[in-house]
């Protein structure tokens, strides 16, 4: 007979406590809103704890950002600074699972508004209509539980509250008829990507002065599927399709602090590929020993085939009888069908401006990892090979609509279930940015409770300032940080779709602006570009120019044929009256210690002083021939016009 349940009203109820989970409660609860996060396993983290997948791709460099660049931080300063985290060559910081087991505990128990259950089971999810109102649970000691939320979150590994949901989702690949994607499959399938089972292992001589304890092999234990993991073991003269490492690249690929390593290699190693057994929760159990089974045969096999007994699973790593993981690593889940699919024409630069992808408008998160898909059997000779090469990808944005199913009131899917297709989930996949999309989900959640309105109903432009204040990329540039004195601005207009039409993602924020590119700029944000802007509009931005300078003596060498030359700042201050409409005064009151007030354009930089225009730009020499950096230019129009706000958020943008 059933215990009678407990009830627990809360605001928002997360089922998983991985990367996405946990950023998501984290970020809602330092926001305001009471949290109940429900974890099957011992330790949060998912695939950086619980699976053993301790070394963070990509994101790096100035899209190192958010609660992602926390988390850093706090693995940096454990260890003793970045150089002790740079131990593999695959990462710029690889961690033993238990130091971020641990971190995130402790980042979690700091907020008073999370309620946290580990090793606790969701059994139901409440549903009425088209809305999800919460689910139940079992705890470790049993009880039962019953959660009344004003938002679920889905952020489980497989995907398993949408199935228990009912909520419209895909699995496999679609085809390409479905997404308009040039590299999908004819038709729709079941290949999802392997399930690796990871394995940290330790080097039992350099850590104890003694050889590991053996790995003994299973009975079905065949060595040959194993051959051509690295050089060490295959025949030179045959050839291989993909390229052989030595051992010290193979070993060196996940390093670890303390002589440990990460076994998550996908040549001919522990990727498993009998992917779709784990989706079914009745035999969940029975695919995890298979897949264990696999990765141990591999040990044995590096244990004895490649030479090095030195080397076992570590043994004070996992509280587990093999001293493996909690959980396999799962690269792709169930997916919901959303109001938003984000398909492969959202991270190809082919689609946008040759260099780069479309803007988001709506961007919530920024990654950079490329369309990475494993497929063991594309390398072993399997009777059922299939290829899967995909184009590179450029750094792209995630829009705020994958959060959301469709037609489905009070739910968000995070994690890597969120609305994407089977070639983007190959890029959206990775510990950063699930983690800032965590973030970004968490932060929406909070706004939409303090606001009384549904998730997708949340100002897109409020949430979105809200990430960027708190340092956190919408917009990845690659040359500007989330520390820097324009940071914010910056993201702002390019959110606006105030960019130059032929950019990669360098900001150059020291570079000198030429009138032809000042006039771009200005006419994007000044919102005179029509209802939607599209590439290359060079004539309309001349048109514009020529019309600002017409009635300025001072610019006429502008209308000369001087495009290309340098904007002085004196002259910038013409031409952004002009454009806004601002009279120049008739009568100058303010004074410069570098230029008499007589000067010419006095006149036209008082109006922009009196809007505070330059605050934090001039100081005591106004410099009126200094040319005009990018970095000045993007303050004073997001001051002056403020686009981020004023322009429509519909906007038709690339």
């Amino acid at each position: 007979m059933m215990s009678k349940r407990n009830v627990i009203r809360t605001d928002v109820v997360i089922a998983g406590g991985g990367c996405g989970g946990t950023a998501a409660a984290l970020q809602a609860a330092r926001m305001g809103a009471r949290v109940v996060l429900v974890e099957e396993t011992p330790w949060l983290g998912g695939m950086i704890t619980s699976a053993g997948v301790v070394a963070f791709d990509g994101n790096w460099g100035t899209l190192t950002c958010g609660i992602y660049r926390e988390i850093v931080r706090e693995i940096e300063i454990y260890y003793g600074g970045p150089a002790k985290t740079g131990t593999g060559w695959v990462t710029l910081t690889a961690f033993e699972p238990h130091v971020v087991a641990q971190i995130l505990e402790r980042l979690v128990k700091r907020e008073e508004l999370i309620q946290l259950f580990l090793e606790a089971q969701v059994t139901s999810v409440l549903r009425e209509g088209n809305r999800i109102r919460g689910l139940t649970f079992r705890s470790k000691s049993g009880e039962e539980f019953e959660v009344h939320a004003a938002i679920t979150m889905e952020a489980t590994e497989f995907g398993d509250i949408i199935e228990m949901a009912g909520i419209e989702h895909r699995l496999g690949r679609e085809a390409r008829s479905e997404t308009g994607e040039p590299d999908a499959p004819d038709k729709p399938d079941l290949e999802i990507q392997d399930v690796t089972y990871v394995a940290i292992v330790k080097d039992y001589e350099k850590a104890y002065g003694r050889l590991a304890p053996a790995v003994e092999p299973s009975q079905d234990y065949d060595p040959t599927v194993f051959r051509g993991a690295t050089a060490l073991d295959v025949d030179e003269s045959v050839a291989h399709p993909h390229t052989l490492h030595t051992w010290e690249t193979f070993i060196d690929y996940g390093k670890l602090p303390r002589h440990k390593y990460m076994i998550n290699w996908p040549f001919h190693a522990n990727d498993f590929p009998d992917s779709l057994a784990f989706f079914d929760r009745s035999k969940r159990a029975e695919a995890f020993v298979r897949a264990k089974r696999h990765t141990l045969n591999f040990i044995h096999y590096m244990q004895t085939v490649l030479g090095h007994p030195e080397l076992g699973i570590a043994d004070d790593e996992f509280p587990t009888p093999d001293g493996l993981p909690f959980i396999p690593y799962v690269r792709e889940t169930r997916r919901i069908v959303g109001s938003r699919v984000m398909r492969e024409q959202d991270v190809l630069p082919a689609f946008g401006n040759g260099t780069r992808p479309p803007l988001q408008r709506d961007s919530i998160a920024v990654g950079d990892y490329f369309l990475d898909h494993h497929h063991a059997r594309a390398h072993s000779g399997h009777p059922n090979y299939f290829e899967e090469q995909y184009p590179a990808n450029a750094k792209f944005q995630v829009p705020f609509g994958v959060f959301f199913p469709r037609d489905v009131e009070g739910f968000m899917a995070i994690e890597k279930s969120i609305s994407v297709t089977h070639i983007v989930n190959g890029c959206t996949r990775l510990q950063p940015i699930v983690l800032l999309m965590g973030q970004a989900a968490g932060a929406a959640a909070a706004l939409a409770v303090r606001a009384g309105v549904a998730p997708q109903e949340v100002r897109i432009r409020d949430l979105q300032e809200y990430l960027i204040v708190r340092a956190v990329m919408l917009y990845p540039y690659e040359d500007l940080h989330v520390e820097d004195r324009i940071f914010v601005e910056a993201q702002k207009l390019a959110l606006a779709g105030v960019v130059f039409d032929q950019e990669d993602f360098l900001f150059r924020k020291d570079s000198s602006l030429t009138w032809e590119q000042a006039a771009e700029l200005v006419t994007k944000a000044s919102g005179k570009g029509g209802t939607g802007y599209r590439k290359d509009q060079r004539e309309l931005y001349a048109q514009h120019l020529a019309e600002w300078v017409r009635e300025v003596p001072e610019l006429q060498h502008v209308r000369d044929g001087q495009s290309q030359a340098y904007v002085k700042r004196a002259e910038l201050a013409a031409l952004l009256c002009r454009c806004a409409g601002i009279e120049p005064v008739p009568e100058v009151r303010i004074r410069f210690l570098d230029m008499p007030h007589t000067h010419w354009s006095a006149r036209w930089i008082e109006p922009l002083y009196r809007r505070e225009l330059y605050d934090g730009i001039w100081h005591v020499n106004f410099l009126p021939d200094k040319f005009v950096p990018r970095w000045e230019l993007t303050l004073m129009l997001d001051r002056l016009f403020d686009p981020f706000r004023r322009l429509p958020e519909n906007r038709d943008v690339i």
